[in-house]
């Protein structure tokens, strides 16, 4: 293995953290204190970004040096009084992670909203948390808006204030039915970093290197817990690489991988879940013959040591063609990851663990074996050095330690924290040798007519069948199972899809029990949700805003989906040849009549790829919007 140049005076990384945390130990556990450690190696590289063919690099001294200016701008602009809640709105960026450095510098407490919420959401949170001012790269709203593009550039000759922010404040994702303020110290984040060293420590995999560097992907928003403790946080007080992406297109996140030579993801279940489906709809188009193989050979890998050392190299091109070989660690966090998923990646040769966490509590653990058969088992592993675990008689998830958040703010009142005292997570758990599993969540469970309760996430993996992507049972008026499949143009494939659900129903004793079963071709989330929320479908399922198929007159469904599917095309060739929609036939000769050119029909390929997921090859003789669909459709 390469020896490591970049931790300072030591061989690995594990030494490295343990020296940092040793003498964080002995000082104050404030944020100005923390700034120190996590830019102490200022010629380390900070973060990566690609810059057209060019990779651009960003050492921890240049972005401390930007962080400190940009201060002085927040101390000159800022009008709000120190200490005031100072909320930021903006993606993922090397400027969000300055602009939160900048505040607190500045004496201020960030915010961090979460722009998965609807825009009603985030005022009412304005309004009801006394949030004085934001910090946006896009968005303005009902306060004072400084936009980071107009502040990035200015100089101020005046000092950095000399108080520091006191607490970061996360905003929950709203899926239990109202926005939580989650307040950290700089403490509570000291004893998350120290549970970091837990992992590295226990799990050496976790600190491994490619090519004397590991660089950790920024897919997570830095806003959600998750991505700033996990991916964040701990990286880069460990002086490791953070690779920010142009933007989240799937090519782009491939080709981002690849270029960067990345080593750590972390992502939840439905990144993962949606990769793999990718993955395994390339292998079958290569024929049954190599799908069959496939399979075998991922059998094998799951099945001992010396299965998954025969296959590595047979799958070294399934490797290539999704992250490569610099992968070194995946982690899926956030909610349930599915059998399935989980041992594609790990039979094809990575490392991907579960882990565990809520915006309430921070991280709090992730299964740090190196056995692959204990990882696929999805134990969320035990908890951390600095974090308990406990499980009460109703088969609830509890938890205690200092890494919690110290007070949680909701409309009427502030919860100060009680860091000896147990938190509910409201996630039913089990532990099982050692390991502690997730069985689902409390609220969610239907208490049918017989006074039976059904766990619906343990239940759902039941209905991912072929032609389904994704399911949700909750209740309505009754038990409820809703459906969401892909865009079919066959009445035939539909009435299966209904008929194997219901076949299902029935061999699992529960026809009884779900007796409304409705399909849609819509998604279950909604914009960039992270997961399905129950909650969410539930109301949107009794609004109306889902458009459910008649099965019974499915043929006449297929009609309408093959006039959306047309307008949709018509779209991908608008946008290629800047026209208006309505100047577009569906069969308009794209060269003859539209006046379409090679390079036009070039991107137009690319325009379809990234709209339907579906590769057309260029000898293909296709004119017209008809053309497309037909070949969509097959």
């Amino acid at each position: 293995m390469m020896k490591l140049t970049n931790v300072a005076q030591f061989n690995n990384l594990k030494d490295y953290v343990s020296y940092k945390l040793e003498q964080f130990k002995n000082r104050d556990k404030t944020y100005e204190v923390l700034f120190e450690y996590m830019f102490s190696e200022k010629d380390n590289v900070f973060a990566e970004l690609t810059n057209g063919y060019k990779i651009s690099k960003i050492t921890y001294g240049e972005c401390k040096q930007k962080i400190q200016e940009l201060s002085s701008v927040f101390c000159d602009t800022i009008k709000a009084e120190k200490g005031s809640k100072i909320a930021i709105a903006m993606d993922n960026s090397v400027e969000w992670i300055q602009t939160f450095w900048a505040l607190l510098m500045a004496g201020y407490n960030p915010v961090f909203f979460n722009l998965r919420l609807p825009t009603e959401v985030l005022e009412k949170v304005i309004a009801t948390h006394q949030i004085k001012a934001i910090v946006s790269d896009k968005n303005s709203y009902s306060v004072d808006t400084y936009f980071i593009k107009d502040l990035i550039e200015q100089k101020s000759e005046n000092k950095n204030n000399e108080e520091w922010g006191q607490e970061v404040i996360f905003m929950s994702s709203g899926t239990t039915g109202e926005v939580k303020l989650c307040s950290y110290t700089a403490e509570n984040f000291y004893y998350q970093i120290c549970d970091s060293l837990t992992i590295v420590e226990n799990c050496p995999q976790i600190g491994e290197h490619y090519n004397g560097e590991l660089k950790n992907l920024v897919l997570l928003p830095l806003y959600h817990v998750f991505g700033f403790i996990a991916v964040y946080l701990w990286f880069t007080f460990f002086s490791r690489t953070l690779v920010f992406l142009k933007d989240l297109k799937p090519q782009t996140l491939l080709n981002t991988i690849k270029k960067h030579k990345v080593t750590h993801i972390f992502a939840v279940p439905l990144v993962w879940d949606k990769i793999y489906k990718e993955a395994i709809k390339k292998i079958k188009a290569r024929g049954n013959k190599t799908y069959a193989k496939f399979l075998k050979g991922l059998k094998l890998a799951n099945g001992s040591k010396l299965g998954r050392a025969l296959t590595k190299n047979a799958f070294k091109e399934v490797r290539e063609n999704l992250f490569g070989d610099s992968i070194k660690f995946l982690i899926s966090g956030g909610s349930a990851i599915s059998k399935e998923t989980i041992e594609f990646f790990n039979g094809i040769g990575y490392h991907m663990a579960n882990g565990y966490g809520m915006t309430e509590i921070g991280i709090t653990s992730v299964e740090i074996s190196n056995n692959h058969k204990v990882r696929n088992l999805r134990s969320i592993g035990h908890p951390f050095s600095q974090t308990e675990y406990s499980i009460n008689e109703k088969g609830e998830l509890l938890v205690r330690g200092k890494t919690r958040a110290s007070k949680i703010i909701t409309s009427d009142k502030t919860l100060i924290t009680d860091f000896s005292a147990w938190f509910n997570t409201c996630d039913l758990a089990e532990q099982l040798n050692g390991g502690y599993y997730l069985k689902g969540r409390v609220d969610d469970l239907i208490v049918c007519q017989n006074g039976e309760n059904l766990n619906p996430e343990i239940l759902e993996q039941n209905f991912l069948i072929k032609g389904v992507n994704s399911v949700c049972m909750f209740m309505a008026k009754e038990p409820t199972l809703l459906v969401s499949i892909e865009p079919s143009f066959s009445a035939e494939k539909i009435k299966q899809i209904q008929k194997d659900i219901l076949t299902i129903l029935k061999n699992k004793r529960l026809a009884d029990e779900i007796k409304k079963v409705d399909i849609t071709c819509d998604s279950l989330t909604l914009g960039g949700d992270f997961k399905i929320s129950r909650k969410k479908v539930a109301k949107r399922y009794i609004d109306g805003n889902f458009d459910i198929i008649d099965v019974v007159n499915a043929e006449k469904e297929v009609q309408k989906m093959l006039t959306s599917l047309q307008e949709r095309v018509i779209k991908c060739f608008a946008e290629v040849l800047e026209k208006p929609m309505q100047e577009i036939g569906v069969n308009q000769d794209f060269f003859a009549d539209l006046g379409g050119s090679s390079l036009d029909y070039f991107s137009l390929l690319e325009q379809i790829k990234q709209e339907f997921n579906v590769e057309i090859s260029q000898e293909e003789k296709l004119s017209c919007v008809e053309d497309f669909c037909k070949i969509i459709k097959r």
